[in-house]
């Protein structure tokens, strides 16, 4: 099913993948029961089988894996609290508030977002007895990928810099 929606080049929506009023870049791919509302996904972004995801932005070339959820309401009646312009936290004023996850990300499977948290370019997330309910902003630094044996593999563009493999001008 997909309504009200813009759905890029070379896209594949697979059975019972629901798109509603949101926006899939070029290369998206949506496996079955995959489900989209009012969420934007950037280019060469894939989302796992029996995913949902509410109210977010996802960046370009980035993997959000299977059986994952953005919520985008409190269950207790507390107000969303989001980040604003300066970086702060500060209270968002609305009563659902999706999540946002930054370019070159890799999100396992089960993971499970809270309202209006987000997620920094260059992280990769793996589902453990200590991450699975993701209840704060996830900066690059707090990357599962720094403790994997394997982690020279991620190739980080985003955060080049922090490795002075970069000159500024």
């Amino acid at each position: 099913m997909i309504d009200n929606s813009i759905i890029g080049n070379n896209v594949n929506v697979g059975q019972g993948a629901q798109v509603m009023l949101s926006v899939v870049g070029d290369g998206a791919f949506l496996p079955f029961r995959a489900s989209l509302f009012m969420t934007t996904m950037m280019e060469n972004s894939m989302l796992a089988q029996n995913t949902c995801l509410q109210m977010c932005v996802i960046g370009r070339n980035t993997f959000i894996g299977a059986g994952s959820t953005w919520t985008d309401y409190n269950l207790i009646p507390a107000p969303i609290r989001a980040r604003d312009g300066n970086g702060k936290l500060s209270l968002s004023n609305r009563p659902v508030m999706g999540g946002c996850v930054g370019h070159n990300c890799r999100v396992g499977s089960g993971m499970i977002v809270y309202p209006a948290r987000t997620i920094e370019s260059d992280v990769v997330l793996a589902a453990s007895k200590e991450r699975r309910v993701i209840d704060r902003d996830i900066t690059f630094e707090d990357s599962d990928h720094h403790n994997l044996k394997l982690a020279h593999l991620h190739q980080t563009p985003y955060h080049m810099q922090s490795k002075g493999d970069l000159e500024s001008w």
